[in-house]
């Protein structure tokens, strides 16, 4: 079985991260209307992620890690994985937290490791327009790309669109906007790896 027809395994992803926001919003005892104002995502977004009912992008979730001023990853990090303060983590294959978008899936890798300096994700990418999205992403940090399978092309605001094939990889500051689409018939598969520097 390919990689594209193989089964994922059950979609815990939403749960996780609905859950763990409002346990995050409870402990640092903030309304749906100040988080509201700490990330610039509307209430009515904010209720719906916390109940699932909607799967954020990954800027909107690094507007929320910095609202609630914790790592990304704590945001994927369940209540039945504790915190580990090592330096060692494991995570075997298709045993990572999935978060789906309309143009991505990711794999969170490494999501019981605390105090990360960047979150890696193993990251298919359904998207193969640019009006996929509704505009360009942009969030503090850098990212790194490598092409696993499949073409990728990166669109910025600063550069002309780059196509990347497998085995090639991209570096670049998160704060340009930025999208990634697949560049052929099938998704593309890559190593996303992205940093979030805190302002």
């Amino acid at each position: 079985m390919n990689e594209k027809t193989r089964a994922l395994p059950p979609a815990t992803e939403v749960s996780v991260l609905g859950n763990k926001l409002r346990v995050l919003r409870g402990a640092a005892r903030l309304t749906l209307q100040q988080l509201s104002k700490r990330t610039g995502i509307s209430v009515s977004t904010l209720s719906k992620i916390e109940n699932g009912q909607l799967s954020p992008t990954y800027e909107k979730i690094a507007a929320l890690a910095s609202g609630l001023d914790v790592e990304v990853g704590e945001l994927f990090r369940g209540p039945e994985r504790p915190a580990v303060h090592a330096r060692r983590s494991v995570t075997y294959r298709d045993q990572g937290v999935f978060h789906r978008t309309r143009q991505y899936i990711y794999e969170v890798l490494h999501s019981d490791l605390v105090d990360k300096r960047f979150i890696p994700l193993l990251t298919t990418i359904k998207a193969h327009e640019t009006s996929d999205f509704s505009e360009l992403l942009r969030h503090d940090g850098e990212e790194f790309i490598y092409v696993l399978s499949g073409t990728v092309v990166v669109h910025t605001d600063c550069y002309a669109p780059l196509q990347l094939s497998a085995g090639d990889s991209c570096y670049f500051d998160s704060t340009m906007g930025h999208v990634c689409v697949s560049g052929g018939p099938d998704d593309a598969k890559v190593l996303w790896v992205c940093s979030h520097i805190e302002l």
